[in-house]
């Protein structure tokens, strides 16, 4: 069985070692020692990184009784120095020891218990048994969290037999028989666990939620901790600062600012979208004008330079919900556009199967997609010379106006 130091003291950084065993894992290089403060992935908590005799340790893994340490090359000597990554455990042992705290907070203010625990990367997160928890609840519990954190209360670990669990307040019962490890919150939180924590809850720093997700019958909270919630506020800070200062909006009043910007965006947008939409109609109006009629149907063909697709959308619209026309109009250059439509009058047309003759016409070697209905068609994406563009349009619409109405 691997001694495990970190059990002893979670704040040593370094340590000397014996190799026991060599072995591999999935395909690396990796060593058994007969003492180590490397923790394992367990509990929620990611494996710590560092270096054994420099060589960097990539991976660590519980095996029976053992510690695995994955290295990124073989380690020869017997004896090793190992130097853990202290930014990355420090950072853990904040966040463990936030999450112990927070998920006794949920128990006192809501009455609910943590179901998973997962600390990653970036955030943290905890499992709770309900999907209904209100944002006063999440505020509660965070702010209860946080005043332990401020009270700087001791946490330590030690070790009772199986018979003494049921005298202790766990929040959960342990998953492991025989010897039980504890870590307590003195007087908050009792909780078996083989994790690194810190010493007091004020190393803690800071416990800041995130958000709180309803997921089926469950609610995932997400968290940070330390320096993590240090960094989040950094951010936050520094994106808040610009948009007031491009909002002009004072330090409280960021979202009032935020709401009149966009109250004015939406005005301004549906101002703008019924000019548009006149624009459109008056297009429409000009386009018909110059179609020639054959057989009592007028086809139009017209190709657009430089033009928005979805103003082009909105004259082909208005032209047949106006009239009785079949439109084919196109949008050259390099970003090009094929729209095809038909009145509804005119059920013999059929509007995708003119866009896949024209796309087909323009592109031989195949490689345009678009679809649509025998209403309305279209394509995107197009790079096309608005010449070339405009003989295929103007030589279908000859056809589908010389056909028998």
């Amino acid at each position: 069985m691997t001694l495990r130091l970190y059990w002893q003291d979670a704040y040593q950084r370094t340590f000397d070692a014996r190799v026991v065993q060599r072995l591999t894992h999935k395909g690396r290089p990796a060593v058994i020692l007969d003492q180590t403060a490397f923790y394992p992935t367990a509990g929620g908590q990611p494996h710590d990184t560092g270096t054994l005799n420099s060589i960097e340790v990539i991976e660590v893994l519980e095996q029976d009784e053992h510690i695995v340490h994955v290295t990124a090359a073989p380690i020869e000597a017997d004896a090793v120095r190992g130097t853990l990554n202290w930014a990355r455990r420090f950072d853990h042992m904040q966040q463990h020891t936030g999450q112990h705290i927070l998920s006794q907070a949920f128990v006192r203010v809501a009455g609910l218990d943590t179901v998973a625990v997962h600390i990653g990367k970036d955030v943290c997160t905890i499992d709770l048994p309900t999907a209904q928890l209100a944002p006063e609840v999440v505020a509660r519990a965070e702010a209860e969290a946080n005043a332990i954190v401020w009270e700087d209360r001791p946490v330590h670990s030690f070790v009772v037999d199986e018979s003494e669990v049921m005298r202790l307040p766990l929040r959960r019962p342990p998953k492991v028989r025989g010897a039980v490890r504890i870590v307590e919150v003195r007087d908050y939180d009792w909780s078996a666990c083989g994790g690194t924590h810190v010493r007091n809850t004020a190393q803690v720093g800071l416990i800041k939620v995130l958000r709180a997700e309803k997921r089926g019958n469950e609610t995932r909270v997400t968290f940070v901790c330390g320096q993590r919630a240090f960094a989040d506020y950094a951010q936050l800070h520094r994106e808040v600062t610009r948009i007031m200062d491009v909002l002009n909006a004072p330090r409280y009043q960021v979202s009032e600012a935020v709401q009149r910007t966009l109250s004015n965006a939406q005005r301004t947008h549906k101002a703008l979208q019924e000019a548009r939409e006149r624009l459109a109609d008056h297009e429409a109006e000009q386009l018909f004008a110059r179609a020639a009629e054959v057989n009592g149907r007028r086809c139009l063909a017209h190709v657009f330079e430089a033009r928005d697709p979805e103003e082009v959308r909105l004259i082909a619209r208005a032209l047949c919900a106006r009239y009785p026309v079949v439109a084919l109009l196109g949008v050259a250059g390099e970003h090009g556009h094929l729209i095809v439509a038909r009145a509804e009058a005119l059920a013999d047309v059929d509007a995708a199967a003119l866009l896949r003759e024209a796309l087909a016409a323009l592109f031989p070697q195949g490689g345009a997609k678009g679809g649509g209905s025998a209403l309305f068609a279209q394509s995107g994406g197009l790079n096309v010379a608005r010449e070339r563009l405009q003989t295929v349009l103007e030589a279908l619409a000859a056809r589908v106006c010389s056909a028998q109405a």
